[in-house]
């Protein structure tokens, strides 16, 4: 009896091309949507009060002044467009500092950290006078840099631990430099299922 023979099979090819435009494709879309957090944009950390009434509004993603008081009676002040930064603080990545207890330093001056982390960012320290300036210039200048003349959003973030004192002297600039118009961030607390969320 004859042997079979051996019939032989065409190999599979596989087209790698259209594989490859998809990967760069979806690598092109990812890097260009990404966001990336900037170590010197980085933000100061506080412990925030909780409460159980809460306002449903929306704070806006952009234009938005945050002043952040902390328990060593530290005022920082911040804005989100790194171009008013620039004009306002000469840096792109800088953030003012008020510390109205002018018998003491604040505690980036005394230990170079902000609670019990190094802080990386530019500070620039600022007086009573020169932080009530600061506020008028950064709203001022934003509204010369877009065409919507719109306000920055003044949000504050004050730690629970911060004393009443330091509140009252910032209520007092806020007033004196006509910016009567903030929301306060709290952490609101659940009564029934103890969870906590940030509003």
């Amino acid at each position: 009896m004859k042997k079979p023979r051996s019939i032989k099979k065409p190999g599979i090819r596989i087209d790698m091309t259209p594989l490859v435009d998809v990967i760069m494709l979806l690598l092109t879309f990812f890097m260009l949507t990404a966001t990336f957090k900037s170590v010197e944009s980085e933000a100061v950390e506080v412990s925030l009060p909780k409460s159980f009434n809460t306002d449903s509004t929306k704070l806006p993603e952009k234009d938005v002044m945050t002043i952040t008081l902390t328990p060593a009676g530290d005022i920082f002040v911040d804005v989100d467009n790194y171009l008013v930064r620039q004009e306002v603080f000469g840096d792109r990545f800088a953030i003012g500092l008020y510390h109205p207890d002018s018998t003491t330093k604040s505690e980036i001056e005394e230990t170079g950290k902000i609670g019990n982390k190094d802080f990386k960012r530019k500070v620039v320290l600022l007086n009573k006078a020169q932080f009530e300036k600061t506020l008028t210039d950064l709203r001022l200048t934003l509204k010369n840099m877009t065409d919507n003349q719109s306000d920055f959003r003044i949000v504050l973030k004050g730690d629970k631990d911060t004393n009443f004192g330091i509140v009252e002297d910032l209520m007092a600039s806020l007033k004196e430099t006509r910016n009567t118009r903030f929301s306060l961030v709290t952490t609101f607390k659940f009564e029934k299922e103890g969870e906590d969320s940030e509003e």
